[in-house]
C-alpha cells in the first residue's frame, strides 16, 4: 500500500505543477522597431546624407559607361595589345568603383543594424520591466507562434512606453577613400 501512496503523491505533485496556469504575452518586435518615430526619422536623415554619394556614384557610373563605349568603338582602330591595356585599365577602374559602392552599401547597412540593435535592447529592457510588473512568465515574439488572442498582445503597451524614451539614435556618414 505504501508504494501506491508514493505513486499517487508523485503523480499529484507532477500534475499540479503542470496545471498551474502560465501567464503568456506576445509582442511584435518588428512592428515596434519599424514604426518607431525616432527610427523613421533617423532613416530619413540617412537617406538625405546618401544623396551626395548617389550623385557621385551616378557620375562615375556614366563615365565608366562612356569609357566602355569608347573602348568598344576603338577596337577596330587599336592594336590587340593596346586594346588589352585599355581593357585592363577599364577593369581596374570598374573594380575600384564596384568596391566603393559595396563599401558604401555595407557601411550604411551596418549603421542601420546598429540602430536597430539599440532599439531592440531598449525594447527588451521594457519587456523585462513589463513582465515583472505584470507577473508574466513568458513573452513570445509574434514571429514565433501561429495564432494568439489579441488580449495577450502587448505590442501597443511597449510601443507607447518606447515613444516616451529619447533613444538618441546616431549614425556615421560614409567616408570616401
Amino acid at each position: 500500500m505504501s508504494k501506491v501512496n508514493i505513486i499517487i503523491i508523485i503523480c499529484l505533485c507532477f500534475y499540479s505543477t503542470i496545471s498551474i496556469p502560465q501567464t503568456i504575452a506576445v509582442v511584435n518586435i518588428q512592428n515596434i522597431i519599424d514604426n518607431n518615430s525616432q527610427y523613421v526619422e533617423i532613416l530619413k536623415e540617412i537617406e538625405n546624407s546618401q544623396i551626395e554619394y548617389f550623385d557621385d556614384f551616378e557620375i562615375k557610373e556614366n563615365e565608366l559607361k562612356e569609357k566602355l563605349k569608347d573602348l568598344e568603338s576603338s577596337k577596330l582602330i587599336l592594336s590587340e595589345n593596346e586594346i588589352n591595356n585599355q581593357i585592363d585599365l577599364y577593369n581596374k577602374e570598374l573594380n575600384v568603383f564596384t568596391n566603393s559602392v559595396d563599401a558604401f552599401n555595407l557601411h550604411y547597412q551596418n549603421q542601420i543594424i546598429n540602430i536597430r540593435e539599440k532599439i531592440l535592447k531598449e525594447i527588451i529592457s521594457l519587456l523585462e520591466k513589463y513582465a515583472l510588473n505584470n507577473k508574466i512568465d513568458l513573452i513570445l515574439d509574434s514571429t514565433t507562434y501561429l495564432i494568439a488572442s489579441n488580449s495577450i498582445n502587448i505590442t501597443n503597451n511597449i510601443n507607447e512606453e518606447l515613444r516616451e524614451i529619447n533613444l538618441k539614435l546616431e549614425y556615421e556618414n560614409f567616408e570616401k577613400n
